[in-house]
């Protein structure tokens, strides 16, 4: 089985080649054959050249949107490329930031090959500030009240089977994207499995998450909620 990742990023300059290196070797340990979808969203930095000059074709694939597409946007143009050179067994995304370790990608992915349709990371230890704790928590429990039975809905590395991906279909090019694969997966009744990591500190580059991005999450919910449509 061949593995498929996107991994947006903006303005990660200063920690993505350490996060490849740490990717690589995680994968390689494991035996696990890959290609890497390395999506430049829009960068104000170093990221385009930081990234081509780790290119290897066919495993670490670049590509360069002149305008950020938001974070959704960057990891859908991250899968159209995986579906457009190769159509992976199984494919998904992680951040390119460092903060859960690569090695979680392994039991994510044998969970996928044991038969679950979905398998991704649930954050039950956070040593990456108390504002993003307190932010994060809040959030969990809006999404559980309006019925999400996942404790970690933003959890990342996400991986889907084949089959999930294709009856998931993501479509969000914002922030929900990640409730909304885990709203269709539990709607579909696909199993989902949960590996415990731990949400370590930022190394280097600044969080992406705002009060805008909370207000979003909110609003997305509450639409959800009301129209059932993600």
């Amino acid at each position: 089985m061949r593995l498929g990742l996107a991994i947006p990023l903006y303005n990660e300059a200063e920690s993505i080649t350490e996060v490849v290196a740490s990717i690589h070797a995680a994968l390689e340990v494991a035996d696990i054959d890959y290609t890497l979808a390395l999506v430049n969203n829009g960068s104000t930095d170093a990221t385009g050249q930081e990234i081509d000059s780790l290119s290897i074709p066919g495993q670490i694939e670049c590509i360069h949107l002149r305008e950020n597409a938001g974070y959704g946007g960057g990891i859908l143009a991250g899968l159209a490329h995986l579906e457009l050179h190769g159509t992976p067994d199984v494919i998904g995304w992680c951040w390119g930031d460092g903060q859960v370790c690569a090695s979680a990608l392994r039991p994510l992915f044998e969970a996928i090959q044991a038969g679950a349709d979905l398998a991704k990371v649930e954050r039950t230890e956070r040593q990456d500030g108390l504002n993003r704790q307190i932010v994060t928590t809040t959030y969990a429990a809006a999404v559980r009240l309006l019925g999400i039975g996942d404790r970690d809905v933003n959890g990342c590395p996400k991986l889907m089977s084949r089959a999930a991906f294709e009856a998931i279909q993501p479509r969000r090019d914002d922030w929900f994207i990640d409730a909304e694969v885990i709203i269709k997966a539990e709607a579909l009744g696909l199993r989902v499995v949960n590996h415990s990591v731990t949400m370590r500190p930022r190394r280097a580059g600044k969080s992406k998450v705002r009060l805008q991005t909370i207000a979003e999450f909110v609003v997305n919910l509450g639409r959800w909620k009301l129209t059932g449509r993600t």
